[in-house]
Order: C-alpha cells, then structure tokens, then sequence
C-alpha cells in the first residue's frame, strides 16, 4: 500500500514590501486609515485598510466609479446610506457598497469605531488616500479642495461643498 503524504502546500507568499514597511497610516478627513494590504502587493487588484473613526464622524454620501468596497465593522455602530437604504450597522456585520451606487455613514456611537475595508480595485484609492492625507490635519479641510481630490479619483460627493465641510 502506498505511504500517503500529510504534507501541506508552502502558503509563505513573498510581499514586494518589506514587512517594516508596514502598517502605513493616512489621516484622512479627522480619521485614521491604517494599511493592512496595499496595491503593490495585489498587482492594484485589491486593497485592504483599517479605519478608525472618532465619535461622531461623517463620510459623507458618495459613489464610487470604479471600486466596489465591502466594510466589515470591528468595533462600534455606524448609520449607513446605501442608495436608498438607511440602516444600521454594528460590530461584527458588514455590508457591500458597489460602484455606481451612493453611500456613506456616520459614526452614531458614543465612542471611536473601527472597520475594515476591502476596496477592488485598488489602484486609484491609495492615491486618493495620499492626496486627502496631505490636507491640514489641524484645520477642518476646505469643502471645495474636497470636492477636488474626489472628483480627481472620479469618486462623486453627493452633497455641496458647503455640506462637506
């Protein structure tokens, strides 16, 4: 009878990033993004991020062009916009948001909340993420170079820049 083997398949992947470069940080809009899987190591297929958001925070509603993005809340409840849709959403749930349909949500508890998001593909939205970084941390951001980033990245803020800011 033939020995059978219990052997498993190297699932060691090489990262084109060096571990040390990792996890990179983004304040973006009075909240912490931190990188979990970044464009480079997915051929810009996918990217993956961390979000913290503070009490009370808003991303305003938006569409995306070109990513689709999956949330999965770790911590906290946010009230979500999904089209035409407005519900809740809480630690351990997540939810779909595709291309081409508005949504956002606000932080609605008493304190921070954290999510993973999933963005496919993800090319455009680390760019995106870098360019709203680079805006004055200290000051509330100028509505109108808001609008600018987003529509740069065809991403379509579904409210005017005086909502936004």
């Amino acid at each position: 009878m033939p020995a059978t083997s219990n052997r498993t398949m190297n699932t060691t992947i090489p990262h084109p990033i060096p571990p040390a470069a990792r996890p990179r940080k983004f304040h973006v809009l009075g909240q912490e993004v931190t990188l979990r899987v970044t464009c480079a190591e997915t051929d810009d297929r996918y990217y993956v991020f961390e979000g913290l958001a503070p009490a009370g925070a808003v991303v305003p509603p938006h569409i995306h062009q070109h990513e689709d993005e999956i949330v999965y809340v770790l911590e906290g409840e946010f009230e979500v916009q999904l089209g035409e849709e407005a519900f809740r959403l809480r630690a351990g749930e997540s939810r779909y948001f595709p291309r081409h349909v508005v949504h956002g949500f606000t932080n609605v508890g008493a304190e921070p909340a954290r999510t993973l998001f999933f963005v496919s593909p993800g090319a455009n939205f680390e760019r995106f993420f870098e360019e709203l970084s680079a805006l004055p941390a200290d000051l509330p951001p100028a509505p109108a170079k808001v609008h600018e980033i987003f529509a740069r990245h065809e991403i379509d803020i579904v409210a005017t820049p005086e909502e936004v800011g």
